[in-house]
């Protein structure tokens, strides 16, 4: 939560020394506590202009023009009962965009878990393939194509739905893909699995795990974003360019089998969470909205110079004292 400063019209020599507020801080949402909140978002910002720098050089004007301008503006939340201010920043909502990641994160880690309420032995299967020199659409269809003809083996027929998240990496070794999957089934035989997923992919399978799910420590990987903003950084701008265009329009989370069904008591409750107006700590839910000029504008920030906050006074340290008094006088 962000506070507004007091502003002090007077202040003697004989006022108490004054105390400063704590410094501004970024809004709390997100999958870090507040505590590391500055931190994330100042790395956040920093691989989000480099992937933008290096778009540029492969002139992809459009798509680094959108991340620039992404968190470069906010809207200011007045509460109408106390007053308290949030600002929310604009996001481009690009799904490779290190700052928007935490947001979609928290949002993707909201609909996992209204999913798990509609599973009932939850199973986390990891598939993976070898890695290939190049990545495009048609290896990102490849790959669906096979997790669609793995379902429909006789093996997986007591699958009875559950969704996927793809996840891609490159360590200079090829482009590696994997899915992370919560599947809805009894047993899974992670022997079978793996030959079966070895038949599907003629031979490019490669390593497949299956874990129970029945606690919460599967959130961290199937809410995974597709590639993390530290490496999406690291990598040249002519690999940037291959995974944003590879990406282009394809879907990196999705359901199946019953899940599939359950897609419209989903978005009926997407809307509901959606719709619900945020609550203040003083328990109003009334706002008033601005933008940076208005907000400016307004008679919430004080303008007047004669109003400026006066620098804090100094505070008695006893090595500072002593070496004052060892200086020879003026």
């Amino acid at each position: 939560m962000i506070d507004c400063h007091p502003y002090f019209l007077d202040e003697s020599p004989s006022d108490p020394p004054r105390i400063d507020s704590l410094p501004l801080q970024l809004e709390s949402r997100g999958t870090t506590q507040q505590i590391h909140q500055t931190l994330l978002w100042a790395k956040c910002t920093i691989h989000k202009n480099t992937v933008a720098a290096k778009l540029r050089a492969v002139l992809m004007l459009d798509e680094a023009a959108k991340l620039e301008a992404c968190h470069s503006r906010y809207t200011f939340a007045v509460c109408a009962g106390c007053h308290r201010v949030n600002k929310f920043p604009n996001r481009c909502d690009l799904f490779y965009c290190p700052e928007c990641q935490p947001r979609r994160s928290e949002d993707r880690k909201k609909a996992v878990e209204w999913w798990c309420n509609e599973i009932g032995q939850p199973k986390h299967v990891v598939l993976t393939v070898k890695n290939v020199p190049n990545l495009s659409k048609g290896h990102l269809h490849q790959l669906m194509n096979w997790f669609t003809r793995l379902r429909r083996r006789v093996f997986c027929k007591n699958w009875r739905g559950g969704f996927y998240s793809i996840e891609v990496t490159n360590e200079g070794r090829g482009w590696h893909l994997h899915l992370h999957c919560l599947v809805d089934a009894g047993w899974i035989d992670a022997v079978q699995l793996s030959a079966e997923w070895q038949s599907v992919t003629n031979g490019m399978g490669r390593i497949v795990k299956v874990k129970d799910a029945r606690g919460k420590h599967y959130l961290a990987e199937v809410t995974k974003y597709c590639v993390k903003g530290v490496q999406l950084a690291s990598w040249s701008p002519a690999e940037i360019k291959t995974f944003v265009e590879a990406f282009d329009g394809k879907k990196t989370f999705g359901v199946f089998g019953s899940l599939y069904g359950a897609r419209t008591r989903f978005k009926e409750w997407w809307r509901q969470i959606r719709d619900v107006k945020p609550i203040c700590e003083c328990g109003c839910s009334q706002a008033r909205y601005y933008s940076e000029a208005e907000f400016l504008e307004s008679d919430l920030v004080c303008t007047d110079n004669s109003a400026e906050i006066p620098p804090p006074k100094p505070i008695a340290h006893p090595e500072f004292s002593q070496i004052l008094r060892m200086l020879p006088p003026r």
